[in-house]
């Protein structure tokens, strides 16, 4: 999956992306720097090597899941991130959660909050694409009244 250029922080500190990969360093940096609980250690651990084991037989190659910048620290997989943000702080994985639920929930406030970082573009397309759902609500809408009597 390939993503056009985005920005994240998490509690103020940037988390860097490069070629679609996120920085687990910048993770790291931004719950503290955890003591035993840096990228390079946790990539070793077997349940992690478990997990990029099955990541690896579901997007078909393993090229490319991690990768050692020297000064900018370890890249990887959006996935193993965020299995990496989960590990390293329960507020952390509470906050991924809680945008994952807003998201399944159909939350619209955060449909909002995502407009409000999108380019004039994006912004545009999205504008264009809600009114085209309105107007086919509108026309619907009275079929539906019509059947329901």
């Amino acid at each position: 999956m390939v993503y056009k250029k985005f920005n994240l922080n998490y509690q103020g500190q940037k988390i860097n992306v490069k070629n679609d990969l996120l920085c687990l360093t910048d993770f790291w940096k931004a719950v503290g720097r955890p003591k035993n609980k840096s990228a390079p250690q946790w990539l070793r651990l077997p349940q992690t090597i478990n997990f990029m084991i099955r990541l690896e037989s579901k997007i078909g190659h393993s090229q490319g899941m991690v990768e050692k910048y020297n000064k900018s620290g370890t890249f990887a997989h959006w996935q193993i991130a965020l299995a990496y943000a989960k590990y390293l702080s329960a507020d952390l994985e509470m906050h991924m959660s809680e945008v994952y639920m807003r998201y399944q929930a159909g939350d619209v406030t955060l449909a909002d909050q995502i407009a409000d970082k999108a380019s004039p573009d994006a912004q545009e397309w999205l504008l264009k694409r809600i009114a085209q759902k309105v107007k086919r609500w509108l026309m619907i809408e009275p079929a539906v009244k019509r059947i329901e009597k």
